[in-house]
């Protein structure tokens, strides 16, 4: 009877342990896809002027840098009205205000972008330098400086934060 017992018991811990090894990876499961899902929420900077000219920098995926206008608080990039960068050679960009409402993000000649705005939201200064410039910058040989009453905001995107005239933004 006792050999009888043992194949019984032998299946019933090998259905045991089944069970605790699904459990643990269900388990597994769940913690990696919270976990997932924390790190996939973008890490994301909004830097605004004094009179709500805002403009949203978002992390992507592999070193990608979306500048989008406005305080963008979705959670997934956008479709529309941004500018995607990569490969960006220096950790600094500017973003003028036009006075028609329109963002000109300026960054150095090196980095590959992509553009999308069906809007006309937001552009490339370097796509017109030479008339950008004209509007609004003043050389002062061998500075440049934005003309004054022009709305800007400078950042470092390494470091995180901005600044303009009136200072570091929050």
């Amino acid at each position: 009877m006792a050999n009888a017992n043992q194949p019984v018991s032998r299946a019933t811990k090998v259905v045991k342990m089944i069970l605790k090894i699904l459990l643990i990876s269900f388990i597994g499961l769940i913690g990696y896809m919270i976990i997932d899902a924390l790190i996939s929420l973008s890490p994301r900077s909004v830097y605004c002027l004094s009179d709500n000219k805002c403009i949203t920098v978002m992390n992507g995926k592999d070193d990608e840098i979306y500048f989008i206008p406005g305080k963008y608080t979705g959670e997934e990039i956008p479709s529309d009205d941004y500018v995607k960068v990569t490969n960006l050679d220096r950790d600094f960009a500017s973003v003028v205000f036009t006075n028609d409402n329109i963002l000109l993000i300026k960054i150095d000649d090196y980095s590959k972008v992509f553009q999308r705005s069906s809007h006309g939201l937001i552009k490339l200064y370097n796509d017109d330098k030479y008339y950008n410039d004209s509007l609004y910058i003043d050389f002062e040989g061998t500075k440049s400086l934005y003309k004054k009453g022009v709305h800007f905001i400078n950042m470092n995107l390494k470091e995180n934060y901005a600044w303009n005239l009136e200072g570091k933004l929050k």
